[in-house]
């Protein structure tokens, strides 16, 4: 059973890391910077639980600051990662998941985290923070996100469901 979640997991953060550093970093849309990696995480979290959500969250999280493209310290994606499995797993009961309530959740996870992601940047004294584009970047996240949910959690909730029954929520 174990196996298959692993190979599950591994695949999917794979396919989104590989989507979104090759084609999604590089298409140059106005604002942020689609996070399909984020939006894997908040499938996982809606498909397995929040337990193994955070789980993948915080690998996610480590191997996204591990890579060369990633300035900053090493493991705040790992903690707001885990936080955004948190909440996706925890807040919506899977009997009220309809697609506009999990498109609502996705956009409003990412927007959080994109605010939680510039406040620790600030205690932390990053220079890459600009508040005054902070509202424009929660902004255009959270629409990217949601555009994003229908095309990356239905299809992650279908083959957990379909591969591993016996552990999907």
């Amino acid at each position: 059973m174990w196996v298959r979640q692993v190979i599950i997991l591994v695949a999917i953060f794979f396919i989104a890391f590989l989507f979104q550093n090759a084609f999604l970093g590089r298409l140059g849309l106005p604002g942020s910077t689609p996070d399909l990696i984020l939006v894997s995480v908040i499938a996982v979290a809606l498909a397995y639980g929040y337990e193994i959500g955070m789980m993948y969250g915080f690998a996610a999280g480590i191997l996204v600051d591990l890579a060369p493209s990633t300035e900053g310290v090493i493991g705040v994606n790992a903690l707001l990662f885990m936080a955004a499995a948190f909440f996706a797993g925890r807040l919506l009961d899977p009997r009220d998941r309809t697609v506009p309530l999990l498109i609502g959740l996705t956009a409003a996870i990412v927007g959080a985290v994109i605010l939680a992601r510039g406040v620790i940047d600030s205690i932390l004294g990053q220079p890459t923070v600009v508040w005054g584009n902070m509202a424009g970047l929660i902004l255009s996240g959270a629409i990217y996100a949601g555009l994003l949910t229908p095309i990356v959690v239905m299809p992650v909730v279908w083959v957990v469901k379909k591969f591993t029954p016996e552990v999907a929520v």
